[in-house]
C-alpha cells in the first residue's frame, strides 16, 4: 500500500495497492454513509515515548543516517548504501525504489542491493506508491508523466499521464502486475495534482470520484481529503469506490495489512509535527485506540507513520532532543524499534521508514 506522504501531504494541501479489478466500477448506488463522530471513541496512551523497553528491530525496510551518509537496513539484515538526502524508499526486485530531496527537486530511481543505481534517474514530484504487496512501485513527473516499476526483471513500464500541468505526486497502486501482455486486470495508479486522478494500465485516465486529493489506497479501500478550510480537513472513505464513512477529525494515512486498520492523523496539519495518532476501523472509522499528546507538552511528535504488520504501526518520535523509532500496538503498548538517538543542531530526521 501507500499514502501521501509527509512531504507530499504539505504539498498536497496539502500509496494503494490490489483490488478485484484494477479499475472498480465508478457507479456507485446511493447509500447510508456514517460519520466517524457517530462511533464511540476508543481508550487512550499519552505519548510520551521517554522512557521504553527495547523490543524488535523493525520488520520493514528502514533508512538510517550517520556523519558518513545513510544505509538502509533490510527487514532481514541487510544493508544498502543509498545517498544521505533519500527521503522516500521501498523494497523491489533486488534492490530499493528510492526518492532523493533535498535543496533539489525529488529525483527517484532504482538501486541495486549494493547501493549500485540503475540506468535512469526521474526527476519526479514528491511522494512514491507502493502495491499491496509491493510488486509494484509508482511514480510521476513532468506534465502528469507516470511510470511503475515492478518485480519482473525490475522493468519500467510508462503509464498515459494525467491532466495536470507540474509533476504529479504518486500516492497509491491498485494491483499487482501493472502489464496487460501478463495480467487482465492491470493495475491503476492514484496520482494527485490540484486533483486526484488515476491512470491505468488499460489505457484509461479520469479523476478519482468524491473526494480532492487522494491521501491512501489498499484492497477496496481509498481513503481522501472531500474538502480544505482554515479549521481542517473533511475526509471519506471509500470501499469500491462507494462511500462508507465521513470525518473532519482525521486526515488518513497508512492503512494495515489486513486493511481492517487506518491511521488516523489530526485533521489540520500545524507546528512543528502531529502530536495524536488515532488508529481507526477501517469499515467505519469507529476509534480503536488514541495516542494523545499531554498538556505539560512532555510527550513526542511524530514524522513518519507506517503499519508494520496488522497489529503494530511503526514512527519516527522526536521528545526531548532525541529521535527513535517507536512500535506501537492497537492496545496502546509502546517500546523502541530503534533505540533513542541525540539530535543534531539542525533538528535532521535521521531515520526513514519504508512506504507501504
Amino acid at each position: 500500500m501507500a499514502t501521501l506522504t509527509r512531504t507530499a501531504r504539505l504539498c498536497a494541501l496539502a500509496t494503494a495497492a490490489s483490488v478485484v479489478l484494477a479499475l472498480p466500477a465508478t457507479s456507485a448506488g446511493t447509500s447510508e454513509v456514517s460519520t466517524s463522530s457517530d462511533s464511540p471513541r476508543g481508550s487512550s496512551t499519552r505519548f510520551d515515548v521517554s522512557d521504553l523497553p527495547t523490543g524488535a528491530p523493525p520488520g520493514l525496510a528502514w533508512l538510517e543516517r550517520t556523519d558518513g551518509g545513510a544505509v538502509v537496513h533490510g527487514a532481514t539484515g541487510t544493508l544498502t548504501p543509498v545517498p544521505k538526502n533519500t527521503r522516500e524508499l521501498a523494497p523491489m526486485g533486488s534492490g530499493y525504489v528510492i526518492q532523493t530531496a533535498s535543496r533539489r527537486p525529488p529525483r527517484t530511481r532504482w538501486v541495486g542491493a549494493d547501493g549500485s543505481p540503475g540506468r535512469r534517474t526521474w526527476k519526479t514530484g514528491f511522494g512514491i506508491g507502493v502495491s499491496a504487496r509491493g510488486e509494484a512501485v509508482a511514480f510521476s513527473g513532468k506534465r502528469g508523466r507516470v511510470w511503475s516499476i515492478d518485480q519482473e526483471g525490475d522493468r519500467v513500464l510508462r503509464f498515459n499521464p494525467v491532466p495536470i500541468k507540474g509533476k504529479g505526486q504518486a500516492v497509491a497502486v491498485a494491483g499487482e502486475d501493472c502489464s496487460e501482455q501478463t495480467s487482465v486486470s492491470g493495475c491503476s495508479i492514484y496520482v494527485n495534482g490540484p486533483r486526484g486522478y488515476y491512470t491505468s494500465s488499460h489505457g484509461i485516465v479520469d479523476r478519482v470520484p468524491r473526494m480532492r486529493i487522494v491521501s491512501t489506497g489498499r484492497g477496496r479501500f481509498l481513503g481522501g481529503i472531500t474538502s480544505v478550510s482554515d479549521t481542517g480537513t473533511c475526509n471519506v472513505m471509500l470501499s469500491r469506490w462507494r462511500p462508507r464513512w465521513r470525518t473532519c477529525d482525521n486526515r488518513f494515512s497508512d492503512i494495515s495489512t489486513d486493511n481492517k486498520h487506518v491511521l488516523g492523523l489530526p485533521a489540520y496539519g500545524d507546528g512543528f509535527g502531529p502530536t495524536r495518532l488515532d488508529l481507526l476501523k477501517t469499515r467505519d472509522g469507529e476509534v480503536v485506540h488514541s495516542y494523545i499528546p499531554s498538556r505539560r507538552g512532555d510527550s513526542a511528535t511524530y514524522f513518519d507513520e507506517v503499519w508494520e504488520d496488522a497489529e503494530h504501526v511503526l514512527v519516527v518520535t522526536f521528545q526531548a532532543d532525541e529521535w527513535a523509532v517507536v512500535r506501537l500496538d492497537l492496545d496502546g503498548s509502546m517500546e523502541y524499534a530503534v533505540p533513542p538517538r541525540a539530535s543534531d543542531r539542525n533538528m535532521t530526521m535521521p531515520f526513514e521508514l519504508q512506504t507501504r
